[in-house]
């Protein structure tokens, strides 16, 4: 089956594709497509600023529909308030000396007093912070079985309790009022250490190190992202137009984000990052494919505008494509209910959709201005011929057809030992454990303060919620389960009680020791849920009880993933191969695709494991499937772009192993370089202090790496080679399929020409 006789009618005049067409008249329209791809891009970011920003979104929103443990919260919250409650507590230490002195009293006291009259501004009407507050000492002579909680055993730390009540924008605004008081407070008294725990500070400190790590991942990427692209172009005014349209789509992608925070719900104040990540990524590797792709055509002799056509035809059909898949692979997330995976998708395909758009228009337009001045700014010892299809990744694929058994067996094996690592994959939240954020951010640094004073827990909770809490059934088992829960050992009392508005719901609160993902503490909250509980409540009827806290959210956080990533990645999987197989007529190539994707994923995941998954620590639930949809839909743009160039040369008249052989041969300069492009750009978010987001980037990275080097030059011309013109094959059933050319008819226009 080595022979193959060209498709018939492969070099007649076809009519030219939408592509080719918004290409042509950008092409004759440059200016005006200049003009207008700034004013939209640039546009859409001022009309987000004119909004006020992105909305971001709160802890309490992204907890809104997770398991027992969000359900819970959001039962007590309603129980007859109009809006929320917010814990703040002040954490008060002098180390090494004891605060319960005369004078520690006073100034503990002191900075309690201020606390409650702190006064806000909440739409435009002057309102106090807090509708309670309490002063730890004074507390502790009230109730001696309480002194615990507040004053740590060595009395040199104290905790200041306040409760802030309110809707979720009345809280956050009266938490920010604080900032100046705080300070003002460390003023008064430099000899304490005094700093704030709390849930909205904590939200705006992560938005503001947010905008700055931002910053500094351009300032990271943008340098290195040149200094590839100078190699791979040997030309600066080549390098920098990839460059100018990864920025223009980050720019247009952010504008989008924004705009959806106000008209469709609030987003991850992180959601600017993955528009960064994916933007420049995507961006920059479509510009490398279609630039590369027009001074191939102008070298050869066409002109401008039929170099410019060619490359729309070809490599910006391919990018069409790509960008499809891309799309499918995020739009899989969405099959997820939680509101913070949403933002991350709807920031990665705002960017793909951007980048896209751009790739077809305003790169046509800017090649057309520059025409043969893209080649200017030659770098002397990189300006040589360097031919496409020559050189060290050449070499390799013609070797690894040579010996396709042995590296195609070779390679998997290598793949799936690198993936072992796997079946010992724990998962759970990274974002309400503070031991693994910045150690910069105030609350880190305050929750290792009480970690220190209160070795057996203070601020680690195991919340149980009751409804129903006035009914004297439920009181008497209220006190059963109290007593029950403070018998698990690992618990510690005694337990705080918080009463609804309305008074039909209870809160009663433990403490853990350790952080929310520690085995012992998970195992604890399946206790209770499975056995405390219902012997408690056995025989009590209309009440609900739910078991909450940051541990029990860890865990239904972990539960919630691990049961919705097969749906995800079913998704993701046949809406893909239904891609694939229209787009190449072929369902074997798409059945390898994905057999060739899951290798990558998998080994990728394995090192992650290895390389996070140390003692205690786990690797956040959402990271594998997002990963996931992400690695999946940017792999098929090596893929489709590989694999339209073999059908292309097949298409010739080659044999199936000689275009295999040109196929990837050809593609794999401009595959590499883009492929380092983005591990370099994923590489930049292990500079990020939140452990979850440097699991991302450094999987991400990994996947690439290994996607653009292992699979795609040594085991996927292996396969290839392997199967022959196999790879075509099409079922007899399946030949009604419109057929959708890639690559349009490059051929055909070419003798056209």
């Amino acid at each position: 089956m080595e022979g193959h006789t060209p498709r018939p009618g492969a070099n007649a005049r076809h009519p030219q594709p939408a592509t080719v067409r918004i290409a042509a008249w950008s092409a004759r329209h440059r200016w005006l497509v200049l003009g207008l791809w700034f004013a939209l891009t640039f546009g859409l970011f001022a009309v987000n600023a004119a909004l006020g920003g992105q909305r971001g979104l709160s802890a309490a929103d992204s907890r809104a529909s997770i398991g027992e443990s969000a359900a819970g919260m959001n039962v007590f919250d309603r129980a007859g308030s109009t809006g929320s409650s917010e814990r703040f507590d002040l954490v008060v230490a002098r180390p090494g000396v004891s605060l319960d002195t005369a004078t520690g009293r006073q100034a503990v006291a002191s900075i309690a007093t201020q606390l409650a009259a702190a006064k806000a501004t909440v739409a435009g009407e002057e309102v106090s912070v807090f509708a309670a507050v309490s002063d730890p000492f004074a507390l502790a002579a009230a109730d001696p079985a309480s002194a615990a909680l507040v004053v740590s055993p060595d009395r040199s730390t104290v905790l200041i309790d306040a409760v802030a009540t309110g809707t979720r924008d009345e809280i956050r605004a009266k938490a920010e009022s604080l900032r100046p008081l705080l300070a003002d407070l460390r003023a008064q008294h430099p000899d304490l250490r005094i700093l704030s725990l709390n849930t909205s500070l904590l939200e705006g400190d992560l938005i503001e190190y947010a905008g700055r790590t931002s910053g500094g991942l351009l300032l990271f990427t943008l340098p290195l992202t040149f200094l590839i692209l100078l190699v791979a172009f040997r030309a600066a005014v080549a390098a920098l137009i990839p460059l100018v349209l990864g920025v223009s789509a980050i720019v247009g992608g952010m504008g989008i984000v924004g705009v959806y925070s106000h008209i469709v719900g609030p987003v991850s104040p992180f959601a600017a990052e993955f528009v960064i990540l994916i933007g420049l990524a995507v961006a920059i590797d479509y510009s490398l494919f279609v630039v590369t792709r027009f001074r191939t055509e102008r070298a050869s002799g066409r002109d401008r505008l039929g170099a410019i056509e060619l490359a729309s035809a070809t490599a910006g059909r391919a990018v069409f494509f790509s960008g499809l898949a891309v799309a499918i692979s995020m739009a899989g997330l969405f099959l997820l209910d939680d509101p913070l995976v949403r933002s991350f998708a709807v920031g990665s395909i705002a960017a793909v959709l951007v980048s896209v758009a751009g790739t077809l228009s305003f790169l046509p337009a800017t090649l057309a201005i520059l025409d043969r001045r893209v080649d200017r700014g030659a770098v002397p010892f990189l300006s040589r011929d360097r031919r496409e299809g020559r050189g060290f990744w050449a070499w390799i694929v013609r070797a690894c057809t040579r010996r396709a058994v042995l590296v195609g067996a070779g390679t998997a094996c290598l793949l799936l030992a690198a993936a072992m690592p796997l079946t010992g994959l724990r998962l759970g939240y990274a974002g309400n454990d503070l031991s693994v954020m910045p150690a910069e951010l105030e609350v880190v640094q305050a929750a290792r303060l009480m970690g220190e004073a209160w070795p057996k827990g203070s601020n680690l909770t195991l919340d149980v919620i009751v409804t129903n809490a006035t009914a004297a059934e439920t009181r008497a088992a209220i006190e059963r389960l109290e007593t029950a829960v403070l018998a698990v050992p690992g618990v510690g009392g005694p337990a705080r009680t918080s009463i609804s508005g309305d008074g039909s719901v209870n809160q009663l609160v433990f403490t853990l020791a350790g952080s929310p993902n520690d085995a012992s503490n998970q195992e604890i909250v399946r206790l209770v849920r499975a056995r405390v509980v219902p012997a408690a409540f056995a025989a009590v009827e209309g009440t609900s009880v739910y078991v909450s806290g940051d541990a029990a959210y860890s865990l239904d956080y972990a539960s919630f993933y691990f049961n919705k990533t097969l749906l995800v990645i079913g998704f993701v999987l046949g809406l893909s191969f239904l891609l694939l197989l229209v787009a190449f007529r072929s369902i074997v190539i798409p059945i390898k695709a994905i057999l060739l994707n899951l290798l990558s994923a998998g080994s990728a995941f394995g090192v992650l494991v290895l390389v996070f998954q140390q003692g205690p620590a786990v690797i956040d639930a959402s990271n594998p499937v997002m990963i996931f949809a992400i690695l999946f839909g940017l792999s098929m743009d090596y893929h489709v772009f590989i694999l339209s160039r073999v059908q292309e040369a097949r298409d010739r008249g080659l044999s199936s192993t000689d275009a295999v052989v040109e196929g990837i041969a050809v593609t794999s300069g401009t595959v590499t370089s883009a492929a380092a492009i983005m591990v370099c750009v994923f590489a930049g978010f292990c500079a990020i202090g939140l452990t979850n987001i440097q699991q991302f980037g450094l999987g991400l990275a990994l996947a690439v790496l290994v996607d653009a080097t292992v699979v795609r030059s040594l085991l996927l011309p292996a396969s290839m080679k392997l199967l022959g013109d196999w790879n075509w094959w099409l079922p007899p059933f399946l030949r009604w399929i419109p057929r959708i050319e890639i690559e349009g008819d490059a051929e055909g226009m070419r003798l056209a020409a």
